[in-house]
């Protein structure tokens, strides 16, 4: 698939490296061991090695995007060979010092150019944001080294102190831009390097600081006087530096030192800004403002420590998530190279509190051996996968969700600490922690389709809002915001669908989302010849070369992105005004019938730029055509799909505005009729050839070609032919419905081999899938046919109407429609003959006698012979089957199988998604693996991706199936099935209803039990309360006037159903033996 060998490319780079670094890497091993960091940081790399390194770099980089590490690989590299080259240029010993000083600088400034190129493919990544910091830092130091020994030789220049200037002005926008990207709490647990960060932050205060301060005192000692505002600026920063350093959520081990590191900071700062006071009074009253301060800010940090601890519970269940996945794809990041020991260049300290300040600076060679040294890490080199990326868009889209959330709370409602995470940062955090998705995954299309759909979302929104805004008055300032906002929003998107499209090269859909966001933010200078640079680009990777449909879906979806932007010129204008102030309504809006638009009539401009727009879309078409010819001669689906295209684009697009301008420009060159014919003519040759594109035509390609040739005749010509014209139009529509009957295939034959997304609602098709989806041909026949009917029995005769009946029924004589309505429930063929037929109730004492005649039933009386029925189908016929192999099964009328399951979905998870939707569930259960051995019955199994879900009703079951490949559980869609196997095995009775709990027979025949039951009680007790009982071998008899009949033995006279204990319930449905009668006298009898 790939043009290049890139598992080669990458064994070449390493294998240099290693010769470069043989003695750098051996030594990098043992750091641990005793080996000390000078012995590694000083160990001189083979040169010619490192050379060759960089070549394989520079050719890996012109053919794909690389990795952090591999960035931060080709920086070191790039260094070292820079500075070993300078070295080995030295003409004197005397002048080493200061010339390896030089070579050390201008090696970190081409390092830091590197650094940057990465970072603007990956500014999520943090840890290359400390190297780049951790550079500039460096280099800082370097200038501040020079400088010192300019100024002891007396030889201070311009140059020098600018470029010491533009290196400190450098490194405060490289802190902006990591507290941007990584500052927000989107690397919860990579806080510690997050923390070195900031303490690098604070050390180059303390740095700029003393700087500061060591001026003041050569200005005094000149002047005699000095401003100390520039040093409070300072010391206000280092403030600000603490509260957002407070704010931060950071992981387990990140912020067990933090105090401990501010207190450090404060002390050193405060003791430099006391060494500006003059007199012990000055200083006294210095130190009682400085412990006032800090006892406010000490107060603020606790504070806000509180809430964002609240903050790092709540994301580090998602981040451990993370972790674990990483770790299982073995990507994760070693948290030993950054607990390691300073080195001893970044420990060192003198005896000037300046200089060791500016050796605060210096980069940590230790750490970074053991980084980019070892060629065994696979950290940041691109390999996460699907576990990673899952994991990132579980924690992406609970922010995004808790994001949507806060719009619709509002800022009066009550906020937990994730609302104010997320209203604090809004949109920018989840932005945050999508590029740090793109660190990990890069390689991952679902990471960038989701991050691009994000930022569309976010563009549409701010420009309704901008929108809105311009029609209200005194809202200037928030307008302004907006415009900036949706500026940054543009870069960002345009940016990011570039990077998505140079990491998979290989998804057509990246590529149709970078054309889209193309035509999206660049409305105001737009131009065809930048989306056909996309679809060229494509071409010329070559990895959907081989993909057909794709390349012809991206030529089609650059051709619809222009004609978006002719109509959206059409119903706007062209003006740079146009979107500020409304001047109509855009083509994608909705209109009532009876409105007018607002817009006037179009400029000279705007019909230029509008013809323009037209003759680029024509171009366009005639480029694919061509491709078609020359690449995919004999593919009939390709020239289906884009002679479809191009006729509805012709007819609906293209003819009108050409109508609509010559319309407009008549008064000035006069009516051009060629330019009306032509375009009339183009329409129908487009749509005559995609009628005869494919043998047998399909009926929806007819049925387009109909509308267009009825509506079009009928209000283009009606005004310059006259009333004539009706009725040529009815003509010709009764002609084409001829050459249309003419043309397709009988209905009921073997359906053609189309694309369909799903088999749910394929006409909410998108993408790709759209450009080649046909309906099903049966029933785009039955709708061309049911159009014929309709258009002769409102404009035809009876010859006409007949006639067409003959061709519809000779279509459709063979074709059995299935039927729309809802799939009833299964049920047993015996209940239509009888065998279980419901009979109107019964009276109470046939009811009665109906039970006890049952029971008087001779064990040994033989039974009826019935006389079987082979005419009669079986009981299982109407019984759905599951085939299991080359088995059939009849279906458990209650149970669904469901699979594509998530691995990580549970029983709960099922009851909780299937229950609101389709009704009562029984039992819910995951299907696992089998755990065999010691102690494997204790535990779940992993989860073999499907389940059992078991209703109460059987109309849940039909619901249910109706939603297959439309019903999503744990962000996956699901395949759901009828099921042979229940989901649990004994059900209580009454749980499964065939009816509506009350409606069943044996609902009735229980309640006309009961009404029995108390009836018979009344009269067994008489009216004076007394009864007279005999017992015969039959039973009791109960008395009552001259009568005697037989009394149910379950009555209310007996003490088992007086009682209220918990022992005289028995479940519904079970049925024990008959309790024998109890015989109890009356007080005559006795």
């Amino acid at each position: 698939m790939m043009s290049y060998n890139y598992d080669q490319c990458v064994r070449t780079i390493q294998e240099q490296r290693r010769r470069a670094y043989v003695n750098a890497n051996a030594n990098a091993s043992t750091v641990n061991e005793g080996v000390t960091a000078r012995a590694v940081a000083t160990t001189a790399p083979d040169l010619a090695a490192l050379q060759q390194s960089i070549d394989g770099f520079a050719n890996l980089s012109r053919h794909c995007p690389m990795t952090p590490l591999f960035w931060m690989q080709y920086a070191r590299d790039t260094e070292k060979i820079m500075e070993g080259l300078m070295m080995l240029e030295s003409p004197n010993d005397g002048e080493e010092q200061q010339l390896q000083t030089q070579a050390r600088i201008n090696a970190l400034e081409t390092s830091a150019g590197i650094l940057e190129l990465a970072l603007g493919e990956f500014p999520g990544c943090s840890l290359l944001h400390l190297y780049y910091l951790e550079s500039l830092a460096e280099m800082v130091y370097q200038r501040e080294r020079t400088h010192q020994v300019n100024v002891q030789s007396g030889s201070v220049n311009n140059m020098d102190t600018d470029a010491r200037h533009d290196a400190i002005r450098k490194l405060n926008n490289a802190f902006e831009a990591a507290w941007e990207n990584v500052g927000k709490g989107s690397h919860v647990n990579e806080g510690m390097i997050v923390s070195e960060i900031y303490q690098l932050r604070g050390s180059f205060i303390l740095f700029h600081l003393s700087s500061a301060v060591k001026d003041l005192k050569t200005e005094a000692a000149n002047v005699g006087m000095m401003d100390t505002s520039g040093a409070s600026a300072i010391f206000h920063q280092l403030q600000n530096l603490f509260q957002s350093w407070s704010k931060t959520p950071m992981g387990e081990g990140a912020n067990d030192e933090m105090m401990q590191d501010m207190e450090y900071l404060w002390d050193k700062a405060c003791v430099l800004l006391m060494s500006l006071c003059d007199g012990e009074q000055q200083r006294l009253q210095q130190k009682q403002e400085l412990d006032k301060a800090k006892a406010t800010l000490w107060k603020y940090i606790d504070h806000e420590r509180k809430k964002t601890s609240s903050l790092t519970n709540i994301l580090s269940s998602f981040e451990d998530e993370i972790d674990v996945a990483m770790s299982n794809e073995g990507i994760a990041l070693p948290k030993w190279s950054f607990l390691s020991q300073q080195s001893d260049e970044r420990c060192g300290s003198s005896d000037k509190d300046s200089e060791s300040f500016a050796q605060a600076l210096k980069r940590s060679n230790s750490k970074w051996d053991q980084v980019l040294l070892v060629d065994t890490n696979r950290f940041l080199l691109g390999l996460g996968g699907i576990e990673t990326s899952r994991a990132f868009l579980k924690l992406v889209n609970h922010l995004q969700r808790t994001y949507q959330g806060s719009k619709r709370k509002g800022s009066n409602a009550d906020r937990s600490a994730i609302d104010e995470y997320v209203a604090r940062y809004k949109y920018s955090a989840i932005c945050s922690l999508f590029e740090r998705t793109m660190a990990e995954c890069p390689t991952v299309e679902s990471c960038w389709v989701s991050y691009i759909a994000f930022l569309r979302g976010e563009w549409i929104r701010v420009q309704s809002e901008t929108r809105v805004l311009t029609e209200m008055e005194g809202k200037a300032e928030l307008h302004r915001q907006l415009q900036q906002q949706q500026e940054k929003l543009s870069s960002a998107l345009q940016s990011t669908s570039h990077r998505a499209t140079r990491n998979c090269p290989y998804s057509s859909t990246l590529f149709e989302m970078r054309m889209v966001s193309l035509g999206l933010t660049t409305a105001s200078n737009f131009e065809p010849d930048n989306i056909m640079a996309v679809v060229q680009e494509a071409t010329e990777l070559g990895f959907l070369n081989q993909n057909q449909r794709a390349m012809l879906h991206l030529r089609l979806v650059a051709i619809l992105i222009v004609k978006r932007r002719l109509l959206s010129l059409i119903s706007l204008g062209n003006m740079p005004h146009a979107h500020e102030t409304l001047i109509g309504v855009d083509y994608d809006q909705a209109e009532s019938a009876g409105s007018r638009s607002m817009v006037g009539p179009p400029s000279q401009t705007m019909m230029e730029e509008v013809q323009d727009l037209l003759d680029d879309i024509r171009d366009m078409y005639d480029e694919v055509d061509a491709y078609l010819f020359k690449s995919h001669p004999t593919w009939l689906e390709g020239k289906v799909a884009f002679w479809k295209h191009r006729a509805l684009t012709e007819a609906y697009v293209a003819l009108p505005v050409t109508l609509a301008l010559r319309k407009a420009s008549q008064n000035v060159n006069g009516i051009d009729e060629e330019k009306e014919v032509a375009a009339d003519k183009e329409a129908t040759s487009c749509f005559e050839k995609l009628v005869k594109a494919q043998k047998p035509s399909h009926p929806d390609q007819w049925r387009d070609y109909i509308r267009f040739t009825s509506f079009h005749n009928t209000w283009n010509k009606i005004e310059t032919k006259g009333i004539v014209t009706s009725v040529s139009t009815l003509c010709k529509t009764r002609g084409l419905f001829h050459r249309a009957m003419s043309s397709v295939k009988k209905a009921g034959g073997e359906e053609q081999d189309t694309c369909t997304i799903a088999k749910k609602h394929p006409w909410m098709a998108k993408g790709m899938d759209a450009t080649f989806y046909q309906r099903d041909y049966d029933t785009a026949l039955s709708d061309l046919c049911f159009e014929y009917l309709e258009f002769e029995r409102a404009n035809g005769s009876e010859g006409s109407f007949s006639h067409a009946q003959g061709l519809v029924s000779s279509k459709l004589a063979h074709w059995n429609p299935p039927t729309a309505s809802v799939a009833s429930a299964p049920f047993d063929q015996g209940e239509l003959h009888g065998k279980r037929k419901l009979e109107p109730p019964k009276n109470e004492s046939s009811l009665v006698a109906d039970e006890l005649d049952k029971d008087e039933e001779a064990p040994n009386a033989k039974r009826a012979c019935s006389k079987t029925n082979l005419k009669q189908p079986k009981k299982t016929d109407g019984v759905h089957k599951v085939r299991i192999g080359k088995m059939e099964y009849p279906a458990h009328p209650f149970t669904i199988h469901v699979s594509n399951l998530n691995k990580e979905t549970q029983d709960m998870d099922l009851v909780d998604a299937f229950r609101p939707e389709f009704g009562a569930i029984v039992h819910a259960k995951i299907l696992r693996e089998k755990h065999f051995g010691k102690g494997g019955h204790h535990f779940h199994g992993q989860s073999k991706g499907c389940g059992l879900v078991q209703f109460q009703d059987r109309l849940s079951v039909e619901k249910s199936l109706q939603r297959d490949g439309d019903f999503e559980v744990g962000g996956k869609t699901l395949k759901i099935q009828r099921s042979h196997l229940p989901a649990v095995g004994l059900i209580p009775s009454g749980l499964h209803r065939v009816n509506p709990k009350g409606e069943g027979k044996a609902s009735r025949r229980n309640k006309v039990r009961k009404e029995s039951k108390t009836k018979e009680g009344e009269n067994a007790r008489g009216v004076d309360g007394s009864e007279s009982m005999e017992v015969d071998d039959n039973g009791p008899q109960v008395e009552v006037g001259d009568t005697k009949q037989k009394k149910n033995p379950v009555t209310t006279s007996s003490p088992g159903s007086l009682s209220l204990s918990a022992l005289s319930f028995k479940p519904r449905g079970i049925q024990g033996r008959r309790q024998k009668p109890k015989i109890s006298l009356d007080a005559n009898k006795k």
